[in-house]
């Protein structure tokens, strides 16, 4: 008897073992749902950055699109006629293009690690990213060359910058220089503080084309029912519009709450149901009312469900890769409910809600 005792005592403690171990070798995430024109915002930017410090990331992801996937687009994707304006711009200031661009990378990273200051190194960095198609890095580089090291310049660097990138101007009206973006106000300057160097590139857009597809069936749809509505205010169709509008709503309590902190009110279950809402013409609550576009409403969610997942597998391969143990992932606020839900269900991934944050 002793001896089965025994042995149910130690298979306990290998249980709580295993449990401890799979615990600490978790890579925890915090998902930041963000807005993407924070230009009208009154948020204390530098109380989110701070919040965020004190997590310690080791790796900082934004929704940009890794290099390598703008070679799989359509030449008039909306992802890639955006960004080769970009590139184009650098590409007619800087015409020469080195050979080897990864390994020129790699040796202009490892000198700013060394010393963040050397400017000439910043700007090849910031042109060899535009030449290789990472918008999320070039943007990055560009940022800190404004923000931070511009005012630092010698004479002769500021006609190089000049001659190279042009002025604040021009760099805004294409839109290299984003002052309202999330990055500007809020990653960008993290990884600056953190004393890293480099965005991680997470975007999907293997599924933008079915997904447009269903959105536009939707859409017509959905206008369908609402002119039947204003038609008709004693059909079913009418009473399916007033549930969805009597839904899209606040009360007064969460309205200051949210005008109070956005950022923490965009990483709440209430904005999360409430996106899902604008975003899907009412969404899942409204499956099977009458006149709502249930069947494509579902196929714009099954595509949305893919990119999302795409994401958090982009996430979590780079997160390996870099033996990473603690991420900060910017994204549209769109996402941030999805992604979390999907990453929960990975068991080497710990999720923090931003507003667990200390």
């Amino acid at each position: 008897m002793k001896k089965i005792q025994k042995l149910s005592l130690a298979f306990f403690m290998l249980i709580a073992f295993v449990v401890k171990s799979n615990a600490q070798n978790q890579i925890e995430i915090v998902i930041v749902g963000s807005s993407h024109d924070n230009s009208k915002s009154t948020q204390n930017f530098q109380t989110i950055i701070d919040k965020l410090k004190k997590f310690k990331p080791d790796m900082v992801f934004g929704e940009y699109l890794p290099a390598e996937d703008y070679a799989k687009l359509e030449d008039d994707h909306w992802a890639k006629t955006a960004f080769i304006k970009k590139v184009n711009y650098i590409n007619k200031l800087n015409p020469e293009t080195p050979k080897n661009l990864s390994s020129l990378i790699k040796k202009n990273q490892k000198a700013l690690t060394s010393f963040p200051y050397y400017h000439k190194t910043r700007m090849n960095l910031a042109t060899e990213y535009a030449k290789q198609w990472d918008r999320g890095n070039f943007d990055y580089q560009m940022f800190v060359l404004e923000s931070y090291m511009k005012d630092k310049f010698g004479k002769e660097e500021k006609a190089e910058y000049a001659e190279r990138f042009g002025n604040i101007d021009s760099l805004k009206k294409i839109g290299i220089i984003r002052p309202g973006s999330e990055y500007n106000k809020i990653f960008f300057p993290l990884i600056y503080q953190l004393g890293q160097n480099q965005i991680y590139n997470m975007d999907c857009q293997t599924y933008d084309k079915p997904w447009g597809i269903a959105w536009s069936k939707t859409d017509s749809l959905f206008n369908i029912l609402s002119k039947k509505a204003k038609t008709d205010p004693a059909s079913a169709e009418a009473k399916t519009m007033e549930a969805i509008n009597k839904y899209y709503a606040y009360s007064n309590e969460e309205e200051k709450a949210f005008a109070a902190d956005e950022y923490a009110g965009m990483n709440t279950l209430k904005y999360a149901e409430m996106n899902d809402l604008w975003n899907f013409y009412g969404g899942r609550k409204f499956y099977g009312y009458a006149g709502f576009p249930t069947e494509t409403v579902k196929e714009m969610i099954a595509q949305w469900t893919l990119r999302n997942e795409g994401m958090c597998k982009n996430i979590i391969e780079q997160a390996q890769a870099n033996n990473a143990k603690r991420i900060v992932v910017g994204v549209g606020a769109a996402h941030g409910k999805w992604m979390e839900d999907i990453l929960a269900k990975n068991s080497n991934v710990k999720i923090i809600n931003y507003n667990e944050l200390p």
